[in-house]
């Protein structure tokens, strides 16, 4: 057949093509035409220019070698078919571009239709083996209705291939979101077994900490007490002092009593006794009882008795504020001045024979605190600084108030602390005390209590000339996450 002819059968025949779909534009098919004959362009618009595929128009675009080919479809990588000469620049460009199309640019979405003007049965069936081509025709044969015959199903094919595209990474993100939420799920229930058994490890750690509470409370009472046993002969001697000389007053009141009775009595005899017999008995009496020192002296032993007395009231409230013990710690704005001398009270029957005991209080605003635990405190301080004087020293005890914080000095000129023992004094159990002179716990507990206090213990110590102990506590206690504050 003779070109005119084999392009003139284009024009066969053809049945109605499709319109636009729904009267809503869609966007044209990309189809390149690859060919290095000007009238095979011209013809396949011609025929190609009205159709429809699908409801889409065709976009034809033009490459006149396989080299403008790659460079078109390199502008444009949306183009849908490739309509392919196989004889252009060399014998077989039209081959080389299907290997670069699918080997190099590895596109396998875009439909190749070979056009050849050189049938062969042995080349059509070489070329659909050897090469990822779609179609194969020959220009000879290609009418019009076998062209839309071959574009709908190429066309159609690349749409299937594009929607799947489209489809696989959705479908690959639907499963990925389905492990996610299988492997979410697998968390969820790891997590809700982790906080169940976190609830039940953390009552049971509530549970550990208020047994545990409770023992260092009844460690402090306890320590307390040992306290207050070791010093109960020097208490004892405290009282026993004023209530002494109370009695010896008493006595002497008594006789005194028993005098001015019988001169009142002498005053209140019958009218019928002779005036001078009743007024010498009278004087008699004064004589005897030494009336006028007598008199005197009653006011002083009053005095004397009142003071005695007030001394024992105050030993036994210093006694009863230090050894109280509390079913719930008590915080409150205390003065901690009085907690120190009420401590001293206690005390005072330890240092008074070999210390001499000076105040330098300092003007201190009251404090935030639980004054029965600071009071254990002052009296461990107290007892060691007296315990560290060998002979006869002093013990200062200073006060003072810096940066919304209080401190409290209790400085000895004992025989001081080795430095190697520095670092151990507030472990639970050392001393250096002699076997049943100590327990080792007076400083460990006074350290935990000012911890507990948010407050801080320092220690400065030279041996042989003493030891200083500085509390710092704030003015105010910090409020716990609950919004209270924490019990020592």
């Amino acid at each position: 057949m003779s070109a005119e002819n084999e392009f003139s059968s284009l024009f066969a025949t053809e049945s109605e093509v499709g319109s636009v779909a729904g009267g809503v534009t869609l966007p044209a098919w990309q189809v390149l035409l690859v060919d290095d004959e000007p009238m095979m362009h011209t013809v396949l618009h011609f025929a190609m220019q009205d159709m429809v595929v699908e409801g889409r128009r065709l976009a034809l675009s033009d490459a006149s070698s396989s080299t403008e080919a790659q460079a078109a479809l390199l502008r444009q990588p949306d183009i849908a078919l490739i309509l392919l000469d196989v004889v252009m620049e060399t014998t077989d460009a039209g081959l080389r571009f299907v290997e670069y199309v699918r080997q190099i640019l590895h596109n396998r979405k875009v439909r190749i239709v070979l056009l050849t003007g050189q049938p062969a049965y042995a080349l059509e069936r070489d070329v659909i083996a050897n090469y990822e081509i779609d179609d194969y025709r020959v220009k000879s044969e290609l009418t019009s209705d076998k062209l839309f015959t071959c574009l709908y199903s190429t066309l159609r094919t690349y749409q299937a291939l594009h929607d799947l595209e489209l489809k696989l990474p959705i479908e690959k993100l639907a499963m990925e979101l389905q492990t996610a939420n299988q492997q979410l799920t697998i968390e969820i229930a790891d997590r809700t077994r982790a906080q169940a058994l976190a609830g039940e490890q953390m009552h049971t750690l509530k549970e550990v900490n208020k047994r545990l509470e409770e023992a260092q409370y009844q460690l402090l009472q306890s320590e307390k007490m040992a306290s207050i046993g070791l010093l109960a002969s020097g208490v004892a001697h405290e009282i026993n002092n004023p209530i002494g000389y109370v009695s010896s007053n008493l006595g002497t009141l008594e006789s005194y009593s028993k005098g001015f009775l019988d001169i009142i009595e002498a005053y209140e005899a019958g009218a019928d006794t002779d005036p001078q017999t009743r007024l010498a008995r009278i004087n008699a009496l004064k004589e005897s009882l030494d009336f006028n020192y007598a008199k005197g002296d009653v006011v002083a032993l009053v005095q004397e008795t009142t003071d005695g007395l007030n001394r024992v009231k105050s030993i036994v409230q210093s006694l009863k504020d230090f050894s109280r013990i509390e079913t719930a710690d008590t915080w409150a704005m205390e003065d901690v001045t009085k907690g120190i001398e009420s401590t001293l009270s206690v005390v005072w029957n330890e240092l008074k024979y070999k210390c001499e005991v000076r105040r330098e209080f300092g003007e201190i605003p009251p404090v935030e605190c639980v004054l029965s635990h600071l009071n254990q405190v002052f009296l461990n301080m107290l007892i060691n600084a007296a315990h560290a004087i060998v002979e006869h020293g002093t013990v200062t005890i200073r006060t003072g108030c810096a940066h919304e914080r209080v401190w409290i000095e209790i400085a000895d000129t004992g025989k001081g602390i080795v430095p190697e023992h520095l670092t151990h004094i507030f472990d639970p159990f050392f001393t250096t005390k002699p076997v049943g002179k100590g327990t080792g716990l007076g400083l460990s507990i006074s350290y935990g209590i000012i911890k507990k206090h948010h407050g801080e213990i320092e220690v400065e110590s030279q041996p042989g000339h003493g030891t200083v102990f500085r509390i710092w506590l704030p003015i105010r206690q910090p409020a716990s996450e609950e919004g209270m504050i924490p019990a020592p």
